[in-house]
């Protein structure tokens, strides 16, 4: 039986197609999920002070996973589905950690419920607003810790996002997960299908195998497919994390500014916070306009030069309607400003004259944080991200001389083997046209634990076109543990098993692939073609 092998490809193009229809009935879904967000306040609903209300003592008996204290959040052995991974890479700065978590303990101290294990950490994105996910993390986007001025602005933002995960938000709605489906997949889906057109089949000892061997034109396509990885994880996370229900939002403001005021903080900050999430809001949709662009100038580059058996139609016919749709449904997402901070500052004061009228008095604590930041770690910490996201942007624009300059700035102490500034560092490379000087970059990365997905698929991407099978394995195993999630990189592994021989291994992963929806007919079909 001969193999068809355009045929193969032009199917694993179209499911590359499939998944980013996926995507875009996700973003169009989320116009429906925006109305989920109206609705009256629960403010003026019930007397005294919220936490004691009889509404909330269910939530303080807690018998889950994520009962207890002082334990260590981890994602191994989770199984985590792909879209619900974080986007961002982590900031790993110790002193920045302890300090973080140091408020956080002060915040819980007030919950008299059971003992619930939430920790912090900071992701290198330039936006305001934090999120938690369900499995009891709070991600602080390093671009707020930037903007705020005072401690009370970070433990009410922190009190916040910690309400949510003690009043189980993520257990009773799933529309922060669905909307989590996001733009990153578009990045997926061109490496998925320009990686199955770079991949043959050959008779090894009487089997057939997956044979990888990158061509420079599907290498070319990858790195413009990611180019702009950057701008997206600045954006996604805080995106997409940020869509809870109207009620649920009015719940973790009246429990996170119960704690928050338990803990000594003072009410008037809650007034700045909000101020800065408005003006945040307000950008956002300029930032999601800008990237959606360049992003689709990129997908239709790179999906266009992979056109086999006349797909290009159909392609040209997607991006002129799904993307465009699609950034329609982003544009109405914001537009709508779900539940505008202006309103919620409205309500929340009125709570606060209602049930804290002597602690209205208390003064906001710039100090305190300004002796925080003043702390060598964490001032070299906030200035080198700072700069990296101006050099990211200067990229954007086209600037590569400035965004040089500002990338190599960010190289500090503190930060220099940090993966956003390598990251950023290997974009310019790349756009100055020296690739080996861009790689070489991936390899002063220490802690590849902190690294995002897209940065896992680069360097994975890269170490199959070096034909470094062996390597491009044991980095796919610890994007497995790091993110609780074996499905984003199973293709490349099924390949890579069977470039280093482990036909029956690659077999096997291929079996275990095919219970993931999104790649399930294509690892059917390579299933079907290697036995």
């Amino acid at each position: 039986m001969l193999i068809n092998t355009d045929t193969l490809k032009a199917t694993l193009l179209a499911t590359a197609l499939t998944s980013l229809t996926a995507c875009q009935s996700t973003l169009e879904g989320m116009t429906d999920a925006v109305g989920n967000l109206t609705g009256d306040s629960i403010h003026n609903n019930f007397e005294g002070k919220y936490i004691t209300q009889s509404s909330i003592a269910e939530y303080k008996v807690r018998e889950d996973e994520l009962s207890g204290s002082g334990g260590v959040i981890s994602y191994s052995g989770k199984d985590i589905p792909e879209g619900h991974i974080r986007q961002n890479h982590v900031v790993k700065s110790p002193a920045l950690d302890n300090y973080l978590n140091g408020v956080l303990d002060k915040i819980l101290s007030q919950w008299d419920g059971n003992p619930v294990n939430i920790q912090i950490q900071v992701v290198h994105s330039q936006s305001f607003a934090p999120y938690a996910d369900s499995f009891g993390m709070i991600s602080i986007p390093i671009g707020t810790l930037n903007n705020i001025e005072s401690e009370d602005e970070i433990a009410l933002l922190i009190a916040h996002e910690a309400s949510h995960i003690l009043l189980r938000h993520h257990d009773r709605d799933k529309v922060v997960q669905e909307n989590k489906d996001n733009v990153n997949m578009l990045a997926s889906a061109i490496v998925m299908a320009n990686v199955a057109k770079d991949t043959d089949f050959v008779k090894q000892g009487g089997k057939r195998t997956l044979k990888y061997n990158p061509s420079e034109q599907g290498s070319d396509n990858i790195s413009k497919a990611m180019v702009y990885n950057a701008v997206i994880q600045t954006i996604s996370d805080s995106v997409w994390n940020t869509a809870w229900k109207r009620t649920q939002e009015d719940e973790a403001d009246l429990l996170g500014f119960d704690l928050a005021i338990a803990a000594g903080y003072s009410p008037r900050a809650n007034s700045h916070v909000l101020e800065r999430l408005e003006n945040y809001q307000g950008k956002q949709e300029g930032m999601l306009s800008a990237f959606w662009e360049k992003k689709q100038n990129a997908l239709s580059s790179a999906l266009t030069a992979g056109d086999f058996n006349g797909l290009g139609e159909e392609i040209d016919s997607f991006l002129a309607e799904g993307l465009m749709t699609s950034l329609g449904a982003v544009t109405d997402y914001f537009q709508k400003r779900h539940m505008a901070p202006e309103v919620r500052d409205e309500n929340m004061k009125g709570y606060a004259l209602r049930v804290y009228k002597p602690e209205i008095r208390r003064r906001v604590d710039k100090k305190s944080w300004s002796d925080v930041k003043s702390q060598t770690e964490i001032r070299e910490t906030l200035e080198s991200y700072k700069l990296a996201f101006q050099a990211s942007n200067a990229l954007s624009a086209g600037d590569i001389a400035q965004a040089e300059r500002l990338a190599l700035a960010s190289l500090s102490r503190s930060t220099k083997s940090h993966p956003y500034m390598r990251e950023v560092l290997f974009d310019v490379r790349l756009a100055q046209g020296d690739k080996t000087r861009a790689m070489k970059n991936l390899s002063y990365i220490e802690r590849w634990q902190d690294a995002s997905p897209a940065l896992f698929e680069r360097r994975i991407e890269y170490l199959m076109q070096q034909q470094q099978f062996e390597d491009a394995l044991t980095a796919i195993t610890l994007a497995e543990k790091t993110f609780g999630n074996e499905s984003k990189f199973i293709i490349q592994k099924s390949i890579a098993l069977s470039n280093i021989g482990k036909n029956d291994d690659a077999i096997a992963t291929l079996d275990k692939c095919q219970a993931y929806s999104k790649h399930k007919e294509s690892c059917a079909l390579l299933k079907e073609r290697i036995i």
